[in-house]
C-alpha cells in the first residue's frame, strides 16, 4: 500500500495547507500548483488481499478510504496548525464528502473551505453515464450499473490492466502534467497505467454503495463546485444537484472542460482556492 503524503511549500501562503484528493486511478499531478503546502495521499498502489479486496473495505465502502486518509493526516506535520482547504476531484470528491460527514467536519476534518471538481454525492453507479456521442447539444450516454459486476471481476480487471499497461498488473506512476492528455479517454488510459489492478478493483468496491445525498446539509463550509460542460462521465445536472444540497456551495460551470478539468483548466481551480482562502 502506498498511502503516504507528499508536501510542498510557498512563502506567502505557508500558513495555509491544501489536501489534494485526485480522482480514481489518478494522482496529485493532475492539480495545478496552489502556492501552498499540500498533503497528497496516493492510493494508486493499494494492496488488499489477492483479489484487491478485504472484509473491512466491503463492509465500510468509502469509509474505509476515509480511515486510510485519517492515518495520513494524523502523521502529517503540515496538516496541523494551518488554515485548511480540501481540493478534490471525482473519486476524491466522493471521499472528501464521506470523510467530512464521518468526522462531523471536526478534528482532522476541521477545514476552512472545499473545492469539489467533477464529482457526485451518489449513487455513483446510477449517476455516471459514459458519453458515447456528442453532436452540438445532443449527447448519447451509456449507464454502467448493469456492467459493473462483470467489469469488476478480478480476472477481467487484471486482463484489462495488462492490455493497457504493456503486460504488467502493477502501478507505473504517471506525471500527468508531463503526459499528453487531449481527452477524457486519454486521462482514463493514463490512469490505468498509473494504478495497480488491485487498487482499481478496490476503488470500485468502495464506490458500490456510495450515496451521501441526504447528509450533505451537515457540510457547512464554503464550497465551490466546478464542473465542465464536456464532462464525459457526469452530466451537468449531477453538479447542480450536488451544489443545491450543500448549504454554502457555489456552482461554477466551466465551458469546454471535460472530466480532466483540474489538469486542463488548472487556473480555474487555483482561482477558486484563492478566493475561498482569502475570504
Amino acid at each position: 500500500m502506498n498511502a503516504g503524503a507528499t508536501t510542498g511549500s510557498a512563502g506567502d501562503r505557508s500558513g495555509q495547507v491544501a489536501l489534494l484528493l485526485p480522482g480514481m486511478t489518478l494522482n496529485s499531478t493532475i492539480f495545478p500548483d496552489l502556492g501552498m503546502p499540500v498533503v497528497a495521499p496516493d492510493f494508486s498502489d493499494l494492496q488488499l488481499g489477492s483479489d484487491g479486496s478485504c472484509a473491512e473495505l466491503v463492509e465500510g465502502g468509502m469509509s474505509y478510504y476515509a480511515r486510510l486518509l485519517d492515518g495520513t493526516l494524523a502523521s502529517s506535520e503540515v496538516w496541523h496548525g494551518r488554515r485548511r482547504v480540501v481540493v478534490a476531484h471525482s473519486f476524491g470528491g466522493m471521499l472528501a464528502l464521506r470523510w467530512l460527514i464521518d468526522h462531523g467536519c471536526s478534528g482532522l476534518a476541521d477545514i476552512e473551505s472545499l473545492v469539489l471538481i467533477a464529482t457526485t454525492a451518489g449513487p455513483m453507479y446510477d449517476r455516471v453515464g459514459v458519453r458515447l456521442l456528442r453532436v452540438q447539444d445532443f449527447e448519447l450516454r451509456l449507464g454502467i450499473r448493469f456492467l459493473i459486476d462483470w467489469w469488476n471481476r478480478p480476472a477481467v480487471t487484471r486482463q484489462v490492466k495488462r492490455m493497457i499497461s504493456g503486460g504488467t498488473t502493477n502501478a507505473s506512476p504517471v506525471d500527468f502534467q508531463k503526459t499528453r492528455i487531449e481527452s477524457d479517454f486519454d486521462l482514463d488510459m493514463a490512469g490505468w497505467r498509473n494504478t495497480s489492478w488491485q487498487a482499481m478493483r478496490s476503488y470500485r468496491i468502495a464506490l458500490d454503495r456510495f450515496d451521501v445525498r441526504e447528509r450533505l446539509q451537515e457540510i457547512k463550509v464554503p464550497t465551490v463546485v466546478l464542473h465542465g460542460t464536456h464532462d464525459s462521465l457526469f452530466e451537468i445536472d449531477v453538479a447542480h444537484d450536488l451544489s443545491h444540497r450543500l448549504p454554502r456551495a457555489e456552482l461554477r460551470i466551466v465551458e469546454g472542460a471535460g472530466h480532466a478539468l483540474p489538469l486542463t483548466h488548472g487556473p480555474v481551480v487555483a482561482q477558486a482556492v484563492t478566493e475561498l482562502m482569502e475570504t
